[in-house]
């Protein structure tokens, strides 16, 4: 007996600090997910995956902040508002906004590693950027998602203190 197997794969690289990140990410953009994924036949530690081992979502391109339409010597789609898919491995929740950092390929903003995707909250004004250069944009929104964990740890950690309190004998 003859087994054939085929592999799709992707490189999936270290964080390499968000000035580099933000130099070498063709697109950069904020986005709302328009559906929070469908379960799909394939699991893996309870996530569904597409077969590349990928979470693909609808968005809503909001702001482009970054859009390059050539890489190297390839050519690249410029990416537009409205809807689009993304390719990740970060599970979006529906209505959330994110700051993406990707590239546009194949007709979908691919922004493999988690660390690319920036989760910023159910309500956020695009009009908060206005004139501000791509760097202090960045930062803003930085900024954003610290203060929002920052909150988030303190509340969570007043969740845990109640319920081992709840658990004490």
């Amino acid at each position: 007996m003859t087994f054939v197997c085929t592999t799709m794969a992707y490189i999936v690289s270290g964080f390499p600090g968000w000035r580099l990140l933000t130099q070498t990410s063709p697109d950069i953009l904020i986005a709302r997910c328009a559906t929070t994924p469908e379960p799909y036949n394939r699991k893996m530690n309870g996530i569904s995956i597409d077969p590349d081992g990928l979470i693909e979502s609808d968005i809503e391109v909001m702001t482009i902040m970054k859009g390059i339409t050539n890489w190297g010597t390839a050519s690249l789609k410029a990416p537009s508002l409205g809807r689009g898919h993304l390719s990740s491995q970060y599970w979006p929740r529906q209505d959330e906004y994110y700051l993406i950092f990707s590239i546009f390929y194949d007709g979908k903003y691919q922004a493999i590693e988690n660390y690319r995707v920036v989760p910023l909250g159910l309500l956020f004004p695009t009009n908060c950027l206005s004139g501000k250069n791509l760097d202090d944009q960045i930062q803003l929104l930085l900024h954003r998602r610290l203060d929002n964990l920052n909150r988030q740890m303190k509340e969570e950690q007043e969740e845990k203190q109640r319920l081992e309190e709840g658990l004490k004998k």
